[in-house]
């Protein structure tokens, strides 16, 4: 058994069309997709936002879509990073602007419940600092795990 199969071919299904600049990441909401539940997608960007795409059926095309499906008022830079919770209720993004947002699914919207920023207490950089929580702060340190 070969691990490299020749035959093996990937193929374009549709491209996602929205983001203004590069697309730095993609994340995939892992409690969706299956039992009938449409899968949905994070993509982070230069443009400073994060767009969540939500597929129409399960064979169908993706859609930016929900009411509130394009997430811009935190990040001041490229949006390099982003990462769905275990349960896909939380969203964590992380950004050049030295700040990873949290964000939480409320029925189709998306809120920022917790903001935490870069600081550098011993010159280093690599030191948290939660500047702003309003109640998720038991997810902090666990989906920055998943970012960095």
């Amino acid at each position: 058994m070969s691990l490299y199969d020749e035959s093996f071919e990937l193929k374009e299904l549709q491209r996602l069309e929205g983001h203004t600049d590069r697309v730095w990441g993609l994340s995939w909401n892992p409690t969706t997709g299956v039992d009938g539940v449409p899968a949905v997608l994070a993509s982070c960007s230069g443009d400073k936002t994060v767009r969540i795409w939500q597929q129409s059926s399960p064979s169908g095309s993706f859609e930016c879509k929900l009411l509130k499906a394009v997430l811009e008022e935190t990040h001041t830079r490229t949006v390099r990073s982003c990462a769905w919770s275990p349960s896909g209720k939380l969203l964590a993004t992380a950004s050049f602007d030295a700040t990873t947002a949290i964000w939480e699914q409320i029925g189709n919207d998306f809120e920022c419940v917790s903001t935490l920023e870069v600081w550098a207490e011993d010159g280093d950089s690599d030191d948290w600092h939660c500047v702003q929580t309003k109640h998720a702060q038991g997810w902090c340190c666990f989906l920055l795990a998943l970012i960095y």
